[in-house]
């Protein structure tokens, strides 16, 4: 059984076949590679919507700082 099907535009992973393929092999790349989708999928979102804000505000900043110097340059 393959491990990833792709049927009518929809792409199924069988996380359980690849944890436990990759466990009777002695390593760990499986559960690495489910963290790095879970990564993906969850945090990333998340620390770019709580990093909007923050980035807004020194984009803010700078645009002040940088219209002053011009007014103390005249």
């Amino acid at each position: 059984m393959s491990l990833i099907h792709w049927d009518k535009s929809v792409l199924s992973l069988h996380l359980k076949e690849i944890i436990e393929d990759h466990h009777q092999k002695g390593d760990s790349r499986g559960v690495v590679g489910l963290g790095a989708i879970l990564l993906g999928t969850i945090a990333l979102p998340a620390a770019a919507k709580l990093g909007r804000p923050v980035l807004k505000s020194v984009i803010k900043k700078g645009l002040y700082l940088s219209s002053e110097l011009f007014e103390k340059k005249r």
